[in-house]
């Protein structure tokens, strides 16, 4: 049978489209697998935590020449945080060499708290560990200790008739004494769960939330976008919860040395340098410099290193269970 050259044309040029269209499709696939893949590397390369700030609390303020933070009968609460903290980065760097470990303040002077949580947004922190040490005032006891008698006067009658009367009454002594307070212990603070606004404000403010940390390229969003907000929101949830986890491990570790851990809590204040990190985060109270005993502890270079060990075996616990199982760097698209 033979086609007519109309017909040949037709044929030729349909099998050209349709060549074509085979050859769009193809890089579709292409590209799509490419886009998969890349994604799969980066949720794979994204669980690992590459970025530690500590902070240590506080801090001398050189130019009055004064300590900052609460104060014990010997120590201030600045010098204990910062000899802990520089203990704690020591041993991070020599047990985590492939994560970076930064410090918020790395000298014996004052930072300001807004510097420490934009220093630890701007380096892309993956996890906000604070260091600080408690107090609490004395015990107030008022305590009736008999009585005394008290001359007082009073008037009687009117007019001309009015006369000055003195009299006497019975009222009682009472005394003021101050006792040691017993509270001591470990704590450790996440950021408050109603202060949460506070927190996705701060997400939505840092963009590094979602960058593509392979080729360091920002992606332009729109933060009144609701699908940005929802997403916001899901990080603050996870941030809350994994800084619940790594908090519970190091009251864990306090305990296993011999600590009595008063447990994780939430300050219903809320600490300016965990609701301004965008990053799971916590705060550690090493111990009360009002009880005694545990300044002692706290001063010493053994309780110091044994306060340090606990803490990075904690954050060495907690970047496995990261690095293992879905947490917020795996759930969340874009960050990590």
């Amino acid at each position: 049978m033979f086609l007519r050259t109309a017909d040949s044309k037709e044929i030729l040029t349909m099998n050209k489209n349709w060549s074509l269209g085979l050859v769009s499709l193809l890089m579709v696939c292409v590209a799509i697998l490419s886009f998969t893949q890349k994604k799969s590397t980066n949720a794979s390369s994204a669980v690992k935590i590459r970025t530690i700030v500590v902070d240590a609390g506080h801090g001398f303020r050189g130019t009055i020449g004064a300590r900052h933070g609460s104060f014990g009968s010997e120590i201030s609460e600045d010098q204990i945080s910062y000899e802990v903290t520089k203990r704690i980065v020591e041993q991070l760097k020599k047990e985590l060499p492939e994560v970076k470990i930064l410090e918020s303040r790395p000298t014996e002077y004052f930072v300001e708290n807004k510097a420490r949580a934009e220093f630890a947004n701007a380096n892309k922190g993956d996890l906000f560990v604070s260091i600080h040490c408690n107090f609490v005032p004395k015990l107030r006891e008022v305590r009736r200790e008999g009585t005394r008698t008290e001359t007082y006067y009073t008037y009687t009658g009117k007019g001309k008739k009015r006369k000055k009367v003195k009299r006497t009454r019975q009222v009682p002594i009472y005394k003021t004494y101050y006792h040691p307070n017993p509270a001591h212990g470990t704590e450790t603070y996440v950021f408050a769960a109603h202060k949460t606004d506070d927190k996705e404000d701060i997400i939505l403010e840092n963009g590094d939330v979602f960058q593509n940390e392979k080729d360091d390229s920002t992606i332009n969003v729109n933060i009144n976008d609701p699908v940005v907000k929802q997403q916001v929101a899901l990080w603050t949830k996870q941030f809350f919860s994994n800084s619940v986890k790594l908090a519970t491990i190091v009251e864990e570790e306090f305990v296993n040395i011999g600590r009595f851990s008063r447990g994780v809590k939430q300050r219903q204040k809320g600490i300016w340098v965990l609701q301004a990190t965008a990053m799971p985060s916590i705060l550690i109270e090493l111990g009360f410099l009002s009880h005694r005993p545990e300044e002692e502890f706290l001063m010493s270079p053994e309780g110091q290193q044994q306060m340090a060990e606990s803490i990075t075996k904690s954050i060495k616990r907690y970047k496995e269970l990261v690095d293992k199982g879905p947490t917020v760097q795996q759930t969340t698209n874009g960050r990590r």
